[in-house]
């Protein structure tokens, strides 16, 4: 039955774990990105939004990037708040507008300001919390939290841009930026974060998933929460305990090309167009100044 499995999962992999499918992934608008520095800013904006429909998702991204002049440190460090306020003043993405975005990237500033980087900051969750996962990861997440409330107080919307593991959540967004950090670049994922193992990581959790992973009996439980997510993510160590989540990008895409083939649609309705990239190389580093 493994043995079954096994090949199952390496089938679905070897398909769908391909750049081409990169299409309609918020992840498009991180790879524009060539420093780690950029990468770990907008891949936290980005995993921020991922909700709703992924064409709207990255239309939104790319427009908020646009504004920040596809520089976002250089935009977060440089501008204040109400200069955020004013430029995002007309941006809207479902349940989250532009105060909820300035105090996010004020939130993202201060991180900077105070630890560094948000890989430091995180280490430094990990290290509070002797190195358990979830703990550390409500830990980060309080921090860009507090540090955002700072600036537009108590907003249920802001409390949602931000989802946190300490009340049962899967947390899918912010746990697949985690991925998206941690997980060695392989022209998915990003590999910004070298000093986290992947073997730490939690499986990101979304409707696709969850129906694929209980077709495949990794799960008997209905509700997508933290626990349907370590239960799978359990289940996936017994085939790869070093990188279980390895099949999280190829998984969720075998569930979308299923379900979109259903309504009439194709992946091929949205080919993969390579980014134009933002080297940002050449301007000099802040840690260098």
């Amino acid at each position: 039955m493994k043995k079954q499995l096994k090949q199952t999962l390496e089938k679905i992999y070897k398909k769908y774990h391909h750049p081409k499918f990169l299409g309609l992934d918020p992840l498009i608008c991180v790879r524009r990105f060539e420093d780690n520095e950029n990468r770990e800013v907008a891949g936290l904006l980005s995993a921020g939004l991922a909700y709703g429909r992924v064409e709207i998702i990255v239309r939104n991204i790319e427009t908020l990037l646009s504004l920040m002049q596809r520089s976002p440190v250089d935009f977060i460090m440089d501008t204040d708040y109400q200069e955020k306020r004013k430029l995002f003043a007309d941006f809207k993405h479902r349940f989250n507008d532009g105060q909820d975005i300035a105090a996010l990237l004020e939130s993202i500033k201060n991180i900077i300001s105070e630890y560094g980087s948000l890989e430091k900051c995180f280490c430094q969750c990990m290290d509070k919390n002797e190195n358990q996962f979830k703990d550390a990861l409500t830990s980060f997440t309080n921090i860009i939290k507090d540090k955002g409330r700072a600036f537009c107080g108590d907003r249920q919307s802001f409390e949602y841009l931000i989802p946190s593991p300490d009340r049962g959540s899967a947390c899918k967004r912010v746990v697949m930026y985690m991925r998206w950090m941690i997980r060695e670049d392989d022209g998915i994922d990003l590999g910004v974060w070298k000093d986290i193992s992947a073997a730490n990581l939690i499986m990101p959790v979304d409707t696709h998933v969850a129906k694929i992973a209980q077709t495949l009996r990794f799960t008997e439980r209905k509700t997508a929460d933290w626990r349907m997510a370590a239960e799978i993510t359990d289940a996936l160590k017994e085939f790869d305990p070093c990188d279980p989540v390895r099949y999280d990008f190829s998984l969720c895409r075998a569930g979308m090309v299923d379900f979109r083939g259903k309504h009439g649609q194709t992946f091929s309705d949205y080919p993969y167009k390579p980014p134009v990239s933002c080297d940002t190389s050449h301007k000099l580093r802040r840690s260098e100044v």
